[in-house]
This record gives C-alpha cells, sequence and structure tokens, in this order.
C-alpha cells in the first residue's frame, strides 16, 4: 500500500531564489559597484545598478525574470555596436553583459531546483553536451573564441532549464507561451521598418531585413519559430488574445518574406504541417493555399526559392546557396579525422578559414568541433526535444487543459522545424534565435510535466505521507495498488475545467 497525494487542485506558489541564488546576487552587486567605485567613473555606476536589477527580477521571482529574458532579448542585437560600459579596455554591450548575468543568477537556480529540473527531458542530454563542448575548449588552438562560443550555449542551456523551472502552472504556461509570441513585436517592426526606408541589407541582388539581428539569416530563424508559436495560440487562445496572436503572426510573417530567409520559410510551413497534423486539421488546408498565394502575388519569393539551383548565388565569405552550404560541408567534414574524440573547440571552423566562413550545419559542426561523442550528445539533444514535446502532447491532452495542450503542441511543432534548421544553419551557440527556441521547448516540457502530474501524480514516500497526514494536509490518503491512475484522470479533468472557467487567454474547448 501506498501513500500517494490525492490529485486535487493546487494553487502553485511563485518560484523564488533561495540562499545560493541571493548570494550570486549580492556578489554580483558587490562586484558592480565595486569596480565602478574603484574607477570613480559614473558612468560604470549607472551600469552596475543595471546590471544588479536583472539578476534581483530573477532571484525576486524566477517567472519574472524568464519572462524578461524571453521578451528582452531578442531586440538587445540592436545595440550591439553600443558599448555598456568598458574597463581595461574590454567592451560590454548589452547582450553581452545580459548573458553573462543569466548564466550567473541561473546555474545556482539550477543548482537549488536540481530535484524539480531533472524531470526535465533535455536537460541531462544538453548538460552532457557542454560538458564534453568544455573538454574541446581546453584543446582548441584559439581559446578566446574557444571560451565566448562556450559561454553562449551556457546562456541557452541555462534558459531551457529556468524556462522549464518557472512554468509550474497552467496560468504560467499560458503567460510564457505570449511572452514568446509576443517578443517578436520590436525585431518584427524594425525589420519591415527597414523595408520602408530602404535601409536594408544588400546581401547579393537581394535586399534582406535583418531587423534587430545582425544577419538576416538568424532573424529569418527566429522569426520562423515565434510565427509557429503565433499560429498555435491564434487557434487555441480565444477573444481579443486570439487576435492580438493573429496580429504579431502576420506582422512576424511579413516580416520572414523581406529577410527572404528560405530555411525560415522551411520551417513555418513544416511547423504549420505539424500543427495541423498533431491537432488543428484546417491547417492542412490552409498551408498549401498560402504557399500558392506567396508563389503568385510575391514575385520575390518565387524568385528566391529558384535560386536554390543556382551553383553560386552570393560571392561572400559565409556562403549562401544551397550548392555552395554542401561544399562548405565537404570542406570541413574531413577536419573531424584531426581529432575525433575531443573535437577541435568550439569556434575552430571559423578560426582557421581566411573568410571566417561558418560551416552552415550544427550537425557538421558538432562533429568536427566536439568529436564524435559530442556529435552524438548533440543528435540526443534535439531527439530528445522532439520527443519530451510529443509526450507533453500525451499528457497535456489526457489533462484537458487548453494551456497545455497548446504549448506542447506548439513546442513539438518548433523542435521538428528546429532540427530541420540546424541542418543548413548556425543555431547551437546563437543565444538569441536557440535562446527562443528553447525557451518555447522548456514551456512544452513544462506542460507536459504538470499534466502528469494532474493526471497521474507520482506517490509520496511514505514517511512524508505520514507527516503531512499529521500536519492535517489534506489530499493525502491510503491507496490500493492501482486506483491512483483512474482516480488521478478524474481529478485531473476537475482540475483543468476549474483553471479553464477562471480568467484566461485560452477558451475551455
Amino acid at each position: 500500500m501506498l501513500a500517494v497525494a490525492l490529485p486535487q487542485p493546487i494553487v502553485q506558489r511563485p518560484l523564488r531564489g533561495g540562499p545560493l541564488v541571493w548570494a550570486t546576487v549580492l556578489a554580483v552587486a558587490v562586484a558592480g559597484y565595486g569596480i565602478g567605485l574603484a574607477s570613480g567613473r559614473s558612468e560604470l555606476l549607472l551600469a552596475a545598478g543595471l546590471v544588479v536589477a536583472v539578476p534581483l527580477v530573477f532571484a525576486w521571482r524566477l517567472e519574472a525574470g524568464v519572462l524578461l529574458l524571453v521578451l528582452v532579448r531578442p531586440s538587445l542585437d540592436l545595440f550591439a555596436d553600443r558599448t555598456l560600459a568598458s574597463y581595461h579596455g574590454v567592451a560590454l554591450n548589452p547582450a553581452s553583459v545580459f548573458a553573462v548575468l543569466v548564466i550567473a543568477v541561473g546555474a545556482p537556480y539550477m543548482i537549488e531546483r536540481w530535484r524539480l529540473l531533472r524531470r526535465a527531458p533535455s536537460i541531462y542530454p544538453y548538460l552532457l553536451f557542454a560538458g564534453i563542448a568544455l573538454i574541446g575548449v581546453s584543446v582548441a588552438a584559439a581559446t578566446g573564441p574557444a571560451v565566448t562560443e562556450w559561454m553562449r550555449l551556457c546562456a541557452v542551456l541555462v534558459t531551457y532549464a529556468l524556462a522549464y523551472l518557472a512554468v509550474n502552472s497552467p496560468a504560467a504556461v499560458a503567460r510564457l507561451l505570449a511572452a514568446i509570441v509576443a517578443s517578436a513585436m520590436v525585431p518584427a517592426a524594425v525589420g519591415i521598418g527597414q523595408w520602408a526606408t530602404n535601409s536594408t541589407q544588400a546581401i547579393g541582388d537581394l535586399n534582406r531585413a535583418n531587423g534587430t539581428f545582425l544577419q538576416p539569416d538568424p532573424y529569418g530563424i527566429y522569426l520562423a519559430v515565434v510565427t509557429v508559436a503565433a499560429l498555435a495560440l491564434v487557434f487555441a487562445a480565444r477573444g481579443p488574445w486570439r487576435w492580438l496572436a493573429l496580429a504579431v503572426g502576420a506582422i512576424s510573417g511579413m516580416a520572414l518574406v523581406l529577410s527572404y530567409t528560405r530555411t525560415g520559410w522551411v520551417m513555418v510551413v513544416l511547423g504549420a504541417l505539424v500543427l495541423g497534423i498533431a491537432r488543428y486539421r484546417v491547417l492542412l488546408v490552409l498551408v498549401p493555399l498560402a504557399i500558392a498565394v506567396a508563389f503568385v502575388a510575391l514575385p520575390g519569393v518565387h524568385s528566391r526559392v529558384q535560386s536554390v539551383n543556382q551553383q553560386q548565388e552570393v560571392q561572400y565569405g559565409t556562403g549562401d546557396s544551397f550548392h555552395t552550404r554542401v561544399e562548405l560541408w565537404r570542406q570541413n567534414l574531413p577536419k573531424a579525422e584531426q581529432k575525433p574524440l575531443t573535437g577541435l573547440g568550439l569556434g575552430s571552423i571559423v578560426q582557421e578559414t581566411d573568410t571566417s566562413a561558418h560551416v552552415h550545419s550544427d550537425y557538421v559542426r558538432a562533429l568536427v568541433e566536439t568529436g564524435v561523442f559530442g556529435f552524438l550528445a548533440f543528435v540526443w539533444l534535439l531527439l530528445s526535444a522532439a520527443v519530451g514535446c510529443a509526450f507533453a502532447m500525451r499528457w497535456a491532452r489526457r489533462s484537458g487543459s487548453v494551456p497545455l495542450r497548446a504549448a506542447a503542441v506548439a513546442g513539438f511543432a518548433a523542435a521538428v522545424a528546429y532540427i530541420l534548421a540546424s541542418g543548413d544553419s548556425n543555431l547551437m551557440t546563437q543565444s538569441s534565435v536557440s535562446g527562443a527556441a528553447w525557451a518555447l521547448m522548456g514551456c512544452a516540457h513544462a506542460a507536459g510535466t504538470i499534466g502528469r502530474d494532474r493526471v497521474a501524480p507520482r506517490p509520496l514516500p511514505a514517511a512524508r505521507a505520514r507527516r503531512a497526514r499529521l500536519l492535517g494536509a489534506r489530499g493525502v490518503a491510503v491507496y490500493r495498488p492501482g486506483t491512483s491512475a483512474e482516480t488521478g484522470s478524474e481529478a485531473g479533468n476537475v482540475s483543468s475545467r476549474a483553471w479553464s472557467s477562471s480568467s484566461s487567454p485560452f477558451s475551455g474547448r
């Protein structure tokens, strides 16, 4: 006989920082203000105040910090050429400072909440891949760039972990999903403004919008991820929230077209088809119609797609056409034989080429720069993201909660599209792009965990159950084996109906 907690609607408290998190915040504050006072420069004191504010938000309430991260990070590269502060010749822009702060406050959170975090489907493969990549840093020819790339990888890892931890209720799922979609407002508006003012980036014979990003390709891939999430919101939300999601999706789609990022276009088509197969069948009809309209009404789209067959589309360092990228893969794959176990170290492909050409494939990059074991860990990581979202769809459906189902199906569609995009793009350490994608997948994984706990709650240890009953806790009883799942399923449905009837951006169907 097992003592288990009866699955009743529980109001989850917001996750806040513990002693280790607050100690880190204090250390950041002392270091920031100490440097400012020692230098005697007012701009450093001002920068220190801004620096301390970010970890304070995370420590006060993790969900607020994650929402801030998701909303702000895609727009920070707009200030990449501006220095927030400089110390002993080291220039710090807002994006780099923000990434370091997220890692600094996120790592203590991961340690303190490890018992919760270890249930995340992708946390073990992500930690393994980061550990293998760290070994490669020690053998890299250029240690500085390798460390920088590894820190970017860790920033994405921490983003996934914090997103998973911050979401502990259907309402929190809805807020994070809405924030991911809303984060595209500024980047998309900037991209459309570039097109309207003829200030787009000229690449070959194309004028491509890059929005708040440095290059059009990552900009388009980011917009593709958000557009897929917006599509899920359009079908799941109700009232004005649905129209707001539709507006953001339309703006993001327009900016995506102006970026002329073919990978982003394919991601949206694939993601929409996955949404249609998984839940929203009408998309299976709308997607082919939208493709036909785009080819007829937008000549630039038609010519851009046809240019894939060109042997050399654009003469510039990073390559562009499909044939150019295949040639880059052929040139870089033999480098994996130099150090097959440890790899050459992150960033080595760019550092060892005269043109600083990226390989345009995370799979090739993982094999060359992190070795065979790193490549296997990276493949495991991507598969765990998709499989975790697939299981989340199952548990979210059984829970009957609309926000959980919307997040799970959006995460699954984004994961499938992300796996495809990783084949011909540099996403591994793109914190602005991969950060949004992994935040969405972390939200989906958390939705699955919430749904599972509502449908089939895990049994409490006998000692904890007895202690809870002695303290007068409700919903702790002794069950015969085999009865908790059925009772849990019904209670999960009651909990979902109770939540759906409250004020939320989602419908209760």
